[in-house]
């Protein structure tokens, strides 16, 4: 069995490491994965199945149609005629799709190599945006245009970032040519509330189910570490808040207001912010830039007594399920897919920007941490990697004759 997965990182970022996982299973089983991918660094355990799609000069007159144009997808028209020319002389049986934005592939072309070969084509929605014109997400804005036709994006400075010409309209129309055109195409969703909102989308008549994200615990499990002492963090609990990213939607006007309802027992630590971001949140929170080491995370996972999601908007956030793998409960908005990863014995969802009662579980949670961390790491064994790799390979197996 060839399998050729494609997506924006190979073994970094969230989906980068789901793409990993996957693979990595797959060669257990005999089976051959090729990780197209088109940016970033490889971390040494994915390189054996990386294969970079074209180059920084290809890249950034990608980003320049996007930033200019809207023009997503437009771009990278030699680095995908490349690709297909290495497709049709390594020949895979299956094509696992994952992120396609990041200025890294062109659609049109991709999408036409994919009907003229018709190979199964699985593909996993890590966002909504293959069913948007433009954005990835819609909550934030509160915009259902998606449901019929895109137009007058609310969002065109949101990722990925136009400051150019609206293109939504015309994006959602193509994105609707092109990703129902194939025979043979399987959708994956990584929980019950991005498969419900699929129905409401044009893609609704492509088959699809759900497969939940996966967490590697043998990255994130519970640790002895000494980082509340080195970092210098004095007070009784620490409460905390990680994202690749802190963008609006991520919650982040929300922290100052959360770090003042913890009160002065809790010490709210933010990982993942930018030198600006740290410098305009208060003292009383302290804020980490971003890590690209699981290591380094697993320990700060350990060391707070709980994490807390503030996301207005998100899928099937990993942060949740890495805090859980390493025995830290989760108090979280109930936002997107959010509800879904945790119980009521390892966390508590509170209603989506109720900051008090935010405020109010994650102080609950902190003076209950051990009798539940069996609790949390129950519930990240329910989504190990390795059955959701399982649970792919089972699905490649179906699709394959």
């Amino acid at each position: 069995m060839r399998i050729l997965a494609l997506n924006t990182y190979a073994g970094s970022g969230s989906t980068g490491r789901i793409a990993l996982d996957i693979a990595q299973y797959a060669a257990k089983q005999n089976a051959e994965t090729i990780l197209g991918f088109g940016t970033g660094s490889v971390p040494p355990e994915a390189e054996m199945y990386a294969l970079r799609i074209g180059g920084k000069p290809g890249r950034k007159w990608h980003g320049m149609l996007r930033k200019l144009l809207d023009g997503e997808g437009y771009g990278s028209v030699i680095a995908t005629n490349k690709l297909i020319e290495f497709c049709k002389a390594w020949k895979p049986d299956l094509v696992h799709l994952h992120n396609l934005h990041g200025c890294y592939i062109n659609h049109r072309r991709l999408f036409a190599y994919l009907r003229k070969a018709g190979m199964p084509v699985v593909w996993t929605l890590h966002d909504c945006w293959p069913f948007t014109g433009h954005c990835a997400y819609f909550d934030y804005a509160n915009c259902n245009r998606w449901q019929i036709e895109c137009y007058h994006c609310p969002q065109q400075r949101s990722y990925p970032v136009n400051i150019g010409l609206d293109g939504s309209k015309r994006n959602h129309r193509r994105r609707r040519r092109l990703f129902t055109s194939l025979e043979n195409l399987t959708l994956v969703t990584p929980c019950k509330w991005l498969q419900t909102l699929l129905r409401d989308s044009f893609l609704k008549d492509v088959p699809a189910r759900v497969i939940y994200n996966g967490v590697n615990r043998e990255r994130f499990y519970p640790q002895k570490s000494d980082i509340r002492e080195k970092e210098g963090i004095q007070e009784r609990f620490v409460v905390l808040a990680v994202a690749s990213e802190w963008e609006p939607r991520k919650g982040i006007a929300l922290l100052p207001e959360l770090a003042q309802k913890l009160g002065n027992d809790y010490k709210l630590v933010v990982i993942g912010l930018s030198q600006a971001q740290i410098a305009e949140l208060p003292k009383s929170i302290h804020g980490i830039t971003h890590t690209a080491s699981p290591q380094e995370l697993a320990k700060w996972y350990s060391a707070a007594d709980c994490f807390v999601n503030p996301t207005l908007e998100d899928n099937m956030p990993m942060v949740n399920l890495e805090a859980l793998a390493c025995g830290t409960p989760v108090a979280t908005f109930a936002t997107g897919g959010c509800p879904e990863s945790v119980n009521e014995d390892c966390g508590t969802v509170v209603p989506k920007g109720d900051v008090a009662a935010l405020a109010k579980a994650a102080i609950e949670l902190c003076g209950q941490k051990q009798a539940r961390i069996s609790a949390c790491l129950a519930q990240a064994e329910r989504f190990d990697a390795m059955h959701a790799a399982s649970a792919y390979y089972d699905l490649y197996r179906e699709l394959l004759p």
